[in-house]
């Protein structure tokens, strides 16, 4: 009775060991998404850290239209991106449109005098700021001044990846990033909600990323209209954002 038993025991430790032998095989060659993540974040953190390392310089932004200043975010993304980590990179058409729609195609006074391209504001009176035109007491909060634009550019990114406003921006990405899914700027903008007043601010971003797409589809030199044209962005500007 007891061999029996035994012999038992020992066949169901071995279906035990047959099972797990085989969900670690199927797990070796055929990795869960979550693994996979885990593994390209490990390997892209060390890239991160050999790219820092470099010290690379920062580009220049220079513009005198509007297919310039897109180019000119472009570039300062380009740099951000070399150090930053692949799972922390905001898409560029998204931070591209939301220069174009906060800066009025670099034009505006936060964006000239400020190196403030997404009108980020501060509320810490000792960090460099401008107030809006015509006040002239600080108020509780000011436009924060960069040194340059593309410090701007990525001041804006590190915001994205740490204010807890945008978590939803996170998840939403991380998701896409965990089911090796292109990063898509249309379904991340409107994740958020938090960034400006304006209740339609993710339909204009989409406006505007839409319409250079337009453009480019048009022309190899990227011709994009100016912004004289009135349908390139819509009428209302958003208010600051906070």
């Amino acid at each position: 009775m007891k061999k029996n038993n035994l012999i038992l025991s020992l066949k169901k430790v071995a279906s035990i060991f047959t099972v797990l032998l085989i969900v670690f095989s199927i797990g070796s060659f055929f990795p869960n998404p979550y693994i996979k993540y885990k593994l390209r974040l490990k390997a892209e953190t060390f890239y991160t850290n050999w790219a820092n390392d470099l010290g690379l310089n920062e580009p220049a932004f220079e513009y005198t239209n509007d297919k310039q200043f897109v180019e000119a975010v472009r570039k300062c993304i380009d740099w951000v991106n070399f150090e930053t980590p692949r799972y922390e990179r905001v898409p560029g058409e998204m931070i591209v449109a939301q220069a174009v729609l906060e800066s009025g195609w670099g034009t505006s006074r936060f964006a000239l005098e400020g190196n403030n391209l997404f009108g980020i504001r501060t509320y810490d009176k000792k960090v460099p700021h401008m107030l809006l035109e015509g006040k002239t007491k600080w108020q509780g909060w000011g436009v924060r001044i960069f040194p340059t634009k593309c410090q701007g550019v990525k001041f804006f990114v590190e915001l994205l990846n740490n204010h807890s406003a945008y978590e939803e921006f996170r998840d939403v990405r991380r998701r896409m990033i965990l089911w090796d899914q292109p990063l898509d700027p249309k379904k991340l903008v409107r994740t958020l909600k938090n960034y400006s007043t304006t209740d339609d601010y993710a339909e204009r971003v989409i406006f505007i990323i839409d319409k250079i797409r337009k453009q480019e589809v048009k022309s190899t030199e990227v011709e994009i209209e100016t912004k004289e044209d009135s349908h390139v962005i819509p009428p209302t500007k958003p208010k600051e954002i906070k």
